[in-house]
């Protein structure tokens, strides 16, 4: 922004140093050609003065041009362009090197920043011409300053980049400074429209000097508008040239959370779970680079400590920093479930249920962010979580959290996650590992279920890719391993499926406990698949392997128990292989599974050795403590 106003100082002082130097000598088409001539050699951008230029030299320099353009990128809106720019300034103080305006005044000026697909902002004036030098020096005619009348009348100003979409627009905009001299205090107020909401900004540095030949001075700022106020206190600094430095006291109260995002993005939020945001803390650093630090903030009835920076002159918005939060009760911040519109259409979905709406990830694209949150605990549908870190990093639509190690439910919990917005479709890929973790709760609070119980180590590794739910889901691939520890299966009791298809069934508790229960699986293209499955429990033991299928939400397994002699739960399942074995099928949709014998495969495998199954039935008897175990077992005595 300093070659911009580099240009704007041109716009003043090349016809000002033109009139000093030539009055009544030159015609006013000759300087006007000059003038433009001069700004298009140091700036490679062309300044063309469309309308009615005038000229007076006496008792006041007064210059009035109509229609004053200054190219912006090619083929694009102008940098700026001015319906009247009017200059008044005194003659007898110009001649001793001092710059008395009496007026200065910009009528309808339209700023147009635009930053192209190649990441080139077009008020870099060095982009098509010769490089401004960031030190370059004012006119050498001018000592002094002051300014009077400096007004800005109902301008517009407008962010565009073509890279990301981003449009912001501020409109009717009116400024005025006043600056009696280099050594008083440059006061500026200013007002407008962004995004439609009002805001006011109020400006004062006090000595202004320093914003010129380098030093320290004090500042004032008070921004209010779209439901906020934010007020900084402190200094501003420039030293050589280096880019003007601020520091100083930062305040933002915000009444209405909803007026600023609105305003700051020209969207309206859905509804929020809180509304107002108390900020302090210590600022510093450049317009363009803030660091805030002893930050303290409070949102609702949340807080957070810590430091922020932000980064404006980048691609994008990048928000960074580390957070410490307290015990956080996520419940109260949930949207409320929307409430359905029976006009609006259905969302289309696939055959098994799962919807085929785009997922807009849009928004990731929007900003940067580089976060570390500490965070003393978590609750969340009425389960506690314990003291845990998360990291978040997002850089041009390209999300990775991780979450450290996290008491969950008797165990801990943690992982990595990956998530892309891409320009097509958006892909997923998630690393988590559990160790100890109580299966039941954890299902009963976000699976809906209550069917598991025991204690669950695992891993998983996988990715997706997809533009809606249903892609999502059939594009998933990757491995993992579970295991259940000490534990039981509700709802069926393969033992009793066992024992009536061998006609010893009794009327038992529709539960299969287990010792230990597990397998390793793959997931290709949707489809989860399993030749490992087992389950360990007293006088049972069951194998299985089949695949369970996410597109359709159908099971296909096939398990086979064993009735064994052996009373230990846990251990190498070898040496029970040769246990009388009757298979169970497991098939059909999630939600109504059919769990049937397989007597067909019983039938044939007693046929290819009956001496051996009367073999296992005679070790069960004679086993110490068989006839008791004999008589739980198939319900009487053989």
């Amino acid at each position: 922004m300093r070659k911009f106003a580099f240009i704007l100082s041109m716009l003043l002082l090349v016809p000002i140093a033109a009139a000093v130097a030539l009055p009544f000598l030159v015609p006013v088409g000759a300087i006007v050609a000059e003038v433009e001539r001069q700004v298009e050699a140091m700036t490679g951008r062309a300044l063309t003065i469309k309308g009615r230029v005038d000229l007076s030299y006496f008792p006041s320099i007064a210059v009035t041009a109509d229609e004053v353009h200054f190219e912006g990128i090619r083929q694009g809106e102008d940098l700026l362009a001015v319906k009247q720019l009017a200059v008044r300034l005194r003659l007898m103080p110009l001649l001793r090197g001092k710059a008395e305006v009496e007026k200065f005044v910009l009528t309808e000026p339209v700023i147009d920043l635009t930053v192209d697909r190649q990441g080139k902002p077009n008020w870099d004036v060095s982009l098509d011409g010769s490089p401004v030098p960031a030190d370059h020096p004012s006119p050498g005619f001018i000592g002094e300053l002051s300014l009077a009348e400096v007004e800005v009348v109902d301008g517009r100003l407008r962010y565009n980049d073509l890279r990301t979409g981003m449009v912001r627009e501020a409109t009717q905009v009116d400024i005025s400074l006043s600056l009696p001299d280099l050594d008083g205090a440059m006061l500026i107020e200013a007002s407008g429209l962004l995004n439609g909401t009002p805001l006011s900004l109020d400006l004062g540095i006090d000595p202004a000097r320093p914003l010129l030949s380098g030093g320290s001075a004090g500042m004032a700022l008070r921004v209010a508008g779209a439901g906020a106020g934010l007020d900084v206190k402190g200094q501003v600094q420039r030293q050589g040239s280096a880019p003007l430095t601020l520091s100083g006291d930062l305040s933002l109260t915000v009444s209405s959370l909803a007026d600023l995002i609105m305003a700051a993005t020209g969207t309206v939020p859905s509804d929020l779970p809180i509304n107002d945001l108390t900020l302090t803390g210590t600022l510093s650093g450049t317009p363009a680079r803030l660091a805030l630090a002893g930050l303290s903030a409070k949102a609702g009835d949340l807080s957070a400590n810590g430091t922020l920076s932000v980064k404006l002159d980048g691609m994008r918005p990048a928000l960074g920093g580390s957070l410490s939060l307290p015990r956080l009760e996520l419940d109260r911040y949930l949207p409320a479930p929307a409430a359905s519109d029976p006009a609006a259409p259905a969302p289309e979905v696939g055959p098994a249920g799962w919807s085929k709406e785009r997922i807009d990830l849009s928004a990731l694209k929007t900003a940067d962010l580089d976060l570390t949150l500490q965070l003393a605990g978590l609750v969340l549908k009425g389960v506690e979580a314990g003291a845990t870190t998360l990291t978040l990093k997002l850089t041009d639509g390209r999300l990775n959290a991780g979450l450290a190690d996290t008491p969950l439910f008797g165990g801990m919990l943690g992982g990595k996650m990956t998530l892309d917005a891409g320009r097509q479709a958006l892909s997923l890929t998630v690393q988590a590992n559990a160790r100890g973790v109580q299966a039941e709760p954890l299902l009963t609070r976000f699976g809906g279920s209550d069917r598991l119980s025991g204690a669950m180590d695992g891993a998983i590794d996988i990715r997706t890719a997809g533009a809606n739910q249903q892609e999502l889901v059939g594009g998933l691939n990757g491995t993992g391993t579970v295991l259940f520890r000490n534990g039981a299966v509700k709802g069926i009791n393969l033992a009793q499926i066992v024992r009536t298809a061998i006609g010893q069934g009794v009327n038992e508790p529709p539960q299969t406990d287990f010792a230990e229960m597990g397998g390793a699986f793959t997931l290709t293209d949707g489809i989860a698949a399993t030749e490992d499955f087992h389950l360990l429990a007293p006088l049972l033991r069951v194998t299985g392997k089949g695949n369970v299928n996410l597109p359709s939400k159908r099971v296909d397994m096939r398990l086979s128990p064993r009735l064994v002699a052996s009373l230990e739960g846990q251990g190498t399942i070898h040496a029970d292989l040769d246990g009388v074995t009757v298979p169970v099928r497991v098939r059909g949709p999630f939600d109504n599974l059919s769990w049937t014998p397989d007597l067909s495969s019983a039938a044939r495998a007693a046929l290819k050795d009956p001496k051996k199954a009367r073999e296992q039935l005679e070790k069960l008897k004679t086993k110490d403590g068989a006839k008791d175990v004999l008589k739980g077992l198939l319900g009487k005595k053989p």
